[in-house]
Parts: C-alpha cells; sequence; structure tokens
C-alpha cells in the first residue's frame, strides 16, 4: 500500500528481534495501494531447522511488513485470526507471523505492525473469464467455509455511515454528484429490508483486483482482509463483480460477469431474492466504494501525506457504475 510511514533498518531490526526468523538482509517500499504502508522485508534464517512452511531449507526469505494508519492495536485481533482460521484451513491467505511472546503484532514506529509471509504470484489488470471464474468460485468457498469461523465484526459503512458522509462531503462535491449521491443512499435505504433478509456471514468485503495474486492461471494469494466483516454474502461478490468484471466506461463485460457468477453459483447456488436483488447489490457495493474514494480525495487525513504510491482511487469510477446501472434518477 501507499508508504505514510517511514522505517529505517535499525528500527527494523529491532522490531524483527521479537521473531524467531532470521536476519534482516534487505527491505523496500511497497507503492501500491491507498491505506496502510507496506515493506517487502527479506531475510535469511537462523538455521535450516526453523519450523513453518516458508522455511525454504537455508534460503533467503521475503515477508511483508504493514503498518496500520487507521486501525487501532484492540481492532486487529478480528481480522489477524480470521487471516490466521482460513490459511488452516488451507486458503492462500497469509497468515501474520507469531512472535516470540504468542502475539501476532507489535507495534513499529508507534504504529500497530504485523508481518506475513510474502506469496508468489501477482494481481491482474485484464484479467480473462477463466480468470474470474476461478474467482467468483474462491469466494463462494471462502463464504461456505466462514459459517463456522468463530470472528464476528459488525459492518461498519452502514446506512448511517452514508449518510454521515454524504452531509460531510456536501459544498466539497458538485451539486449534481451531491444530489446523485443522496439519491443511491435513498435507494439503498428503500431496499435494505428486502437485501437484509438474503445469506450473510464473514465477507472479505474489499476484493478489487489488486487483492487477488494469480501464479500462473491459479490464485496464490487473497490478501488484504482489513475490511472484512459480518455482511450479505451477495455483497462481497458485487464488490469484485465492479472491478473484475467491467471495462474502460464501467459497463459490465458480460463474458467475464458471467463467468465471475458461474464460478461462484458453482459451489453456492443464490436463492430466488438474490438473484432478483442482484443489481441492488451492485449498487450498494458501488456506493459504499463511491463515498469511501470521496473522503480519501475531498476530506483531510493520513492519505494526504504519503511519501510514495497512489493515494486515492478516482472516485468517478464508482459513480459511472451507478449510473450505468439505471436504478436511480439522475435528474
Amino acid at each position: 500500500m501507499a508508504v505514510y510511514t517511514s522505517v529505517n533498518r535499525s528500527e527494523l531490526s529491532d522490531f524483527l528481534l521479537q521473531y524467531s526468523l532470521g536476519e534482516l538482509v534487505e527491505f523496500s517500499e511497497i507503492g501500491d495501494g491507498i491505506e496502510n504502508s507496506n515493506y517487502f522485508v527479506t531475510l535469511a534464517p537462523q538455521n535450516e531447522e526453523r519450523v513453518g512452511r516458508d522455511a525454504g531449507n537455508g534460503q533467503h526469505q521475503k515477508w511483508v511488513l504493514t503498518l496500520f494508519e487507521n486501525l487501532k492495536a484492540q481492532e486487529l485481533p478480528f481480522f489477524l485470526q480470521l487471516m490466521t482460521w482460513l490459511a488452516e484451513k488451507g486458503f492462500p491467505v497469509p497468515a501474520p507471523c507469531v512472535r516470540k511472546d504468542g502475539t501476532l503484532n507489535g507495534t513499529l514506529r508507534g504504529k500497530p505492525s504485523i508481518l506475513v509471509p510474502c506469496f508468489n504470484g501477482r494481481s491482474l489488470d485484464n484479467p480473462a473469464p477463466a480468470h474470474c471464474e476461478r474467482v467468483g468460485k474462491l469466494i463462494a468457498e471462502m463464504h461456505q467455509a466462514l459459517i463456522h469461523c468463530p470472528q464476528q465484526r459488525s459492518a461498519p459503512r452502514n446506512i448511517d455511515w452514508m449518510r454521515s458522509q454524504a452531509s460531510r462531503l456536501s459544498g466539497l462535491i458538485p451539486q449534481s454528484d451531491m444530489k446523485l449521491l443522496r439519491s443511491a443512499i435513498d435507494h439503498y435505504g428503500t431496499m435494505k429490508p428486502e437485501m437484509e433478509q438474503c445469506p450473510s456471514g464473514v465477507i472479505h468485503a474489499d476484493l478489487f483486483k489488486d487483492n487477488v495474486l494469480f501464479d500462473g492461471d491459479e490464485i496464490s494469494g487473497v490478501i488484504d482482509f482489513f475490511h472484512a466483516c459480518n455482511d450479505s454474502l451477495l455483497f462481497d461478490l458485487a464488490v469484485a463483480a465492479n472491478d473484475w468484471a467491467v471495462d474502460g466506461k464501467q459497463q459490465y463485460d458480460k463474458l467475464r460477469l458471467n463467468a465471475l457468477v458461474t464460478g461462484y453459483q458453482s459451489v453456492r447456488p443464490w436463492s430466488d431474492s438474490e438473484c432478483s436483488l442482484w443489481p441492488s447489490f451492485l449498487h450498494l457495493a458501488a456506493l459504499r466504494f463511491w463515498l469511501s474514494r470521496l473522503e480519501s480525495r475531498y476530506m483531510p487525513g493520513y492519505q494526504k501525506v504519503s511519501t510514495q504510491g497512489d493515494k486515492t482511487k478516482e472516485p468517478d469510477e464508482l459513480k459511472r457504475i451507478i449510473l450505468n446501472l439505471g436504478l436511480v434518477a439522475t435528474k
């Protein structure tokens, strides 16, 4: 993610003393993303008997260090335990490394911080339908597995949050955007009772293309679980659809969208109500992320002071999805 907190070699070496992983070889900033400060960290194992699937027979090992910029230490257990739970179930999720004192996170430069394994693979800018089908299937498999997950967290971006954000944005965005925003929130308010009757559970809630890694044609990693919460399962798929299955004009590519949905339904078929409410879930996913991007773009906050990397994503991409869905009046 974009880097907001700089770390020097001495500080990082001291932090690593709390792990039994080895000595620091090199580290570098990761400039992609918008929310936390991340670094690639390369370590030389202390010996070839180091326990763990990443031991690598004495080879240098690559890790990812994350410093949380907007999450407090007391908020982390849900996310870190969720990642550990999924990794133990065999999902390609980077479980946080356990420290010598048995905890999953420490503090670096005054920020809660974790170390996770760095997975092979890369995110895809232009996924093919086959990639979308694999992603849809994996989302459904996680949803099915997470039925038994003990972790719980209420969705923070509820309708009260939406209305509060809209009020804060008044006067900061064009009047036409404000009118569309309020109409979109009202639409969700009308559909909300029906949507909340659909199946729900723990979801990732942020499955954009940059949070899924592919090694060849196979998914090698699912990362950035720090928006995970309990919410409608179909919302999770809608978030993915609004990034994986749209073209440059933010219109849905039928082949990719169908592949994503087909992959999902091959594991968890939709109910009749989910089928009828799918457009409203696409609308809700676009609305929530339009609001969060408007917040990042127009409101003061830590994202204004990154040392490198793009600080914000383009809000109008999500606005165009709302317009293209045609569920709310634009005049």
